[in-house]
């Protein structure tokens, strides 16, 4: 069941608050909010100030419902990353004044960025889909993949995200004619369930990731991995 709120107006302020918080964060962009606990959200005076956590926190502390602490753990972590790390700064402010001034163009990116973040069950993905969001912004995917990227993502088993870096190393494939000794064939089994790993054909003993998996690996793993 989704966490995003089923009001209109509620939705719509959130994407706003959300947005507002992203790109002009008001919150310690030096805490590790992947590791905060559910009464570090309800009880930070500091935290409960950020109109977004307010919105959220109302929800948690009317029911003190678990999924929707963890969508909040989600969003934070989220825009933490973002903020995190080198973003060209013409490029942001170009996306910024967009966000600014099409409120349609707002809507459909932030509100499509909540609904991935919602469904991961797995912290890191929350920081993997900032990585990959920031490269959105910088103008090297285009939307259509960030959106591919953030569904291979969530369909990606956290075990596979070594794996897959340790597969850039030699192409992002493996060749069925001179294989590593020590290859992981559960690794390749694990990669291909989620759609961004596949055998080279039908007649190859062959593995290679995919474009998506490629691109998900480069802007969105490799930065979670080596930081």
């Amino acid at each position: 069941m989704s966490n995003l709120p089923t009001n209109h107006n509620e939705n719509r302020s959130l994407s706003h608050q959300f947005s507002d918080e992203l790109l002009t964060p008001g919150i310690d962009l030096g805490m590790d909010y992947s590791e905060i606990f559910i009464d570090d959200l309800i009880d930070n005076p500091a935290l409960k100030e950020i109109p977004l956590v307010k919105s959220v926190v109302g929800v948690i502390k009317g029911g003190i419902a678990v999924n929707q602490f963890f969508f909040a753990k989600k969003l934070l972590t989220f825009i933490q990353t973002f903020n995190s790390g080198q973003l060209d700064p013409e490029k942001k402010r170009k996306f910024q004044d967009r966000i600014n001034t099409d409120d349609k163009y707002r809507k459909r990116v932030c509100e499509q960025v909540m609904i991935f973040v919602d469904r991961f069950i797995e912290i890191n993905k929350a920081k993997i889909s900032a990585n990959v969001f920031k490269a959105y912004v910088e103008e090297k995917i285009a939307y259509e993949q960030l959106i591919s990227l953030n569904i291979g993502l969530e369909n990606l088993h956290p075990d596979s995200y070594l794996f897959i870096e340790k597969l850039s190393h030699q192409d992002y494939r493996v060749d069925e004619n001179n294989p590593p000794a020590d290859r992981d064939h559960d690794g390749e089994a694990l990669l291909a369930t989620s759609g961004l790993g596949a055998r080279h054909s039908v007649w190859s003993a062959g593995f290679r990731v995919t474009p998506d998996g490629q691109m998900l690996c480069e802007f969105g793993i490799k930065p979670v991995i080596h930081p």
